[in-house]
């Protein structure tokens, strides 16, 4: 067996890892228990090895003596034997690294490991999750070892009290997701007044000691991304900001509500027109224009500017067209709730900015929340460049390696699996409208469970989610739902997704971090079949889904189903295909239509990297333009 990776990874790193893999025994049941006195030299020696020469050979021994300890405790304290794999993982993410790791291998346990050792440095390290539900299970999961090592462990969720969070803070790691992390650094920051530097918040500290409100986050020394890519990669220019209310705005929300009801006399084309590969941007026609100037004369005199009436009218029409319902959110107990496209989860108390989220209330008629502010600004790239120490997993890093490491310097090591993956994955179902690949999706999923096989379907919207549920209960199929209308027995759901016949359907929630167990009957059977309604803009995420079958060399299948209205094919089919597919009229349909999915996912992926490109070249630009050079 053996590592690759890119960058100068060190074959004396695996060579020493196999050594600690070697010397475990077999069993758990032979492992024997460290003693009080051998943990406690281990994490001393760790620590002292951090503040010593980096280079002195030495301190390579006492990290791979304190990672054999570690080893043993996750035997005796969690049950499970470390294979290869995890203990190469464990200890490549304390030197930096990114690890690749097949679906299935225990990123969690390896994640815990490395922790610890970072841990015993006594700096704090945040743990950085999909989503909640996986920040509060993998702590309590893995709190026995942090236990045994003497280290303490907390995670923070959106549930979490404001007036706990500052606890949660000071043990030695945190579980949260990076929107957690992010959002707590800023109104830290807020509080500070942007003093970032040691020395001034030091003088803060001074001048305000005894005050109510007090920073909650110790710093920003180390973290550990799971599922690094789709925090660094996908996520990577989304801002993340924090607002505050902003007064005198009543002559807007007044606006916005008359606005809601004036739209609907204009008409798409004929008015205004949707640029979907400009963002969703709103261009009016001159008659839309003309029409805008007669329907603004009820609003105050502020709005008969034509900048400002053609402003509120774009919120409006973005209301109206742009922002769906079920899909980018949701309707709760009276108020409109963000659905995150990239986990499929609801967003309580977040709200979208520039008046579109009022415009949106005023669409499905609840109550109006106030106008807010941006008071501090932060995308996912720039903060995580503020840790000192970096590194993660995922099971979908190809293809990433330059960007990583010119944006972060990150390194990738792929660490390949214990057991060859078994999943088919089986050719794309091709069709010319949605309604057939519906009713062909429906149709397999009915032969599947005919054979009892479990059936796990990925959608990338609730209204798609639900839409399928309901057909195949109409033909007696029972299935569960799991979506951000349906998440309360989450960890249930996925328990069952494995068992025979069962069928679940699910957004996104199910496309990270969850580990569906299958019997060996169900194995027997061909093991868990995936299927996936609609492809997504990275080919990355498609196979974070299909990887949650054929785990650990287990039997599974995953199937993608495309259809040429599909919004992917809609909106990022590049420019110069039609001309040339012109030139080849033999080209046979379902060939088209991959050849047009697989281009319009290039040329996504495209446009997304070059975002994040030019994002990294302002943030080095403007850190070089407030920074100084001495002669």
């Amino acid at each position: 067996m053996a590592a690759h990776h890119s960058g100068h990874g060190s074959r004396a790193l695996w060579q020493a890892v196999d050594t600690v893999h070697q010397n475990l025994p077999e069993t758990t049941s032979d492992v024997l228990a460290p003693t009080a006195q051998e943990i406690l030299s281990a994490r001393n020696g760790v620590y002292r090895s951090q503040i010593s020469n980096a280079l002195d050979p030495a301190n390579a021994t006492i990290k791979m003596q304190a990672l054999a300890l570690v080893a043993r405790l996750a035997c005796i304290h969690m049950g499970q034997r470390p294979s290869f794999p995890q203990l190469l993982a464990a200890m490549a993410m304390t030197e930096g690294y990114l690890i690749q790791l097949a679906p299935g291998e225990g990123k969690t346990l390896a994640v815990a490991m490395a922790a610890v050792l970072i841990a015993w440095t006594v700096k704090p390290l945040h743990i950085v999750t999909a989503n909640d539900y996986l920040a509060a299970r993998d702590a309590e999961l893995m709190s026995p070892l942090f236990s045994a090592c003497g280290v303490g462990v907390a995670s923070i969720t959106s549930d979490t009290p404001p007036q706990e969070l500052a606890a949660c803070y000071r043990h030695c790691i945190v579980y949260a997701t990076a929107k957690q992390f992010l959002a707590d650094y800023l109104r830290d920051d807020l509080l500070l007044s942007g003093a970032r530097d040691p020395l001034r918040r030091r003088l803060w500290h001074l001048q305000n000691g005894r005050g109510d409100k007090q920073p909650v986050m110790r710093g920003l020394y180390a973290v550990i991304i799971d599922e690094a890519d789709g925090i660094l990669i996908d996520e990577a220019t989304t801002p993340l900001i924090i607002a505050s209310p902003e007064d005198d705005k009543a002559d807007m929300l007044t606006a916005i509500r008359a606005a809601r009801s004036l739209v609907d006399e204009m008409r798409l084309e004929q008015d205004y027109v949707l640029y979907a590969k400009a963002g969703n941007a709103v261009h009016f026609t001159e008659n839309g224009k003309h029409k805008i100037e007669l329907l603004s004369q009820t609003l105050s005199s502020y709005w008969q500017v034509p900048t400002r009436r053609e402003e509120i009218f774009t919120l409006a029409i973005m209301a109206r067209e742009v922002f769906q319902l079920d899909r980018h959110y949701i309707i709760q107990e009276g108020a409109v709730v963000i659905v995150d496209e990239g986990t499929g989860r609801s967003m309580p108390g977040r709200s979208w900015s520039h008046g579109i989220h009022q415009s949106i209330e005023a669409r499905v008629g609840v109550e109006l929340t106030p106008l807010t502010k941006i008071s501090a600004r932060m995308t996912f790239q720039e903060f995580f460049r503020h840790y000192h120490r970096l590194s993660g997993a995922s099971g979908t890093l190809h293809g990433l390696d330059m960007e990583l490491w010119k944006t972060f310097g990150l390194r990738i090591l792929r660490v390949p699996p214990r057991t060859p993956s078994q999943l088919k994955v089986l050719r794309k179902q091709t069709f010319l409208t949605r309604e057939d690949k519906l009713n062909g999706f429906v149709r397999h999923i009915e032969q599947l469970h005919q054979r009892g096989a479990p059936v796990l379907v990925g959608t990338r919207r609730i209204l798609d989610s639900e839409e399928i549920a309901s057909i195949l209960r109409s033909k007696h199929i029972v299935c569960t739902v799991l979506n951000a209308k349906e998440f309360e027995f989450e960890a249930q759901v996925i328990a069952q997704a494995g068992a025979l016949g069962c069928v679940t359907v699910a957004t996104n929630m199910a496309g990270r971090g969850t580990d569906i167990k299958i019997s060996a009957d169900v194995a027997a059977a061909g093991g868990l079949h995936v299927l996936m309604f609609e492809a997504h803009e990275s080919p990355r995420i498609d196979w974070q889904l299909f990887g949650r079958a054929g785990r650990q060399g287990a039997q599974g299948s995953a199937q993608a189903f495309v259809s040429l209205e599909e919004e992917l094919i809609v909106k990022f089919t590049p420019s110069w295909f039609k001309p040339v597919s012109s030139l080849l009229p033999n080209l046979r349909t379902a060939f088209k239509i991959r050849l047009l999915q697989w281009l319009s996912q290039k040329h996504a992926a495209s446009i997304s990297r070059k975002q994040r490109s030019h994002l990294a070249f302002v943030q080095k630009q403007l850190r070089e333009q407030l920074g100084f050079s001495k002669n």
